[in-house]
């Protein structure tokens, strides 16, 4: 099994992703597209998707991510998120890319799509990595 084949494992089987309902569009090095069908249950009181489901669906796009990069463990030590527009209907697709890599940190961008392909949500984040051992 490839790490890739287990990072999309390790992710899919998690009870979170599950109830979340998240889905892999691309999994590649360097390289992750996740969407997200919209759900009724999403909805804020302003009847548009809760700003804790973008950030939520941004930091696990960020960190496989940083999973792809070949880091086994990877934690979020910041993360911030500018809301851009509201989403009402339709699936939401989050995008992530790295700026800035040292021995023990990844600074990431992820940003978030609606159906339109408009920017609806930007975010950064620092995340904490470590290998166990060296990944193919």
């Amino acid at each position: 099994m490839t790490h890739l084949q287990r990072v999309r494992e390790e992710f899919e089987q998690s009870t979170y992703w599950k109830w979340f309902g998240m889905e892999v569009d691309t999994l590649e090095k360097e390289h992750v597209v996740l969407t997200l069908p919209y759900r009724e249950t999403f909805d804020n009181v302003r009847d548009s998707v809760h700003g804790g489901v973008y950030m939520s669906l941004l930091d696990t796009a960020m960190g496989m991510h940083c999973r792809t990069l070949g880091y086994d463990e990877v934690m979020t030590i910041d993360l911030s998120t500018n809301f851009l527009r509201p989403v009402v209907r339709g699936t939401l697709r989050a995008t992530a890319r790295t700026i800035h890599r040292t021995r023990s940190t990844v600074l990431v961008e992820g940003t978030l799509y609606n159906d339109e392909k408009e920017l609806v949500a930007f975010s950064t984040a620092t995340f904490r990595v470590y290998s166990h051992e060296k990944n193919d």
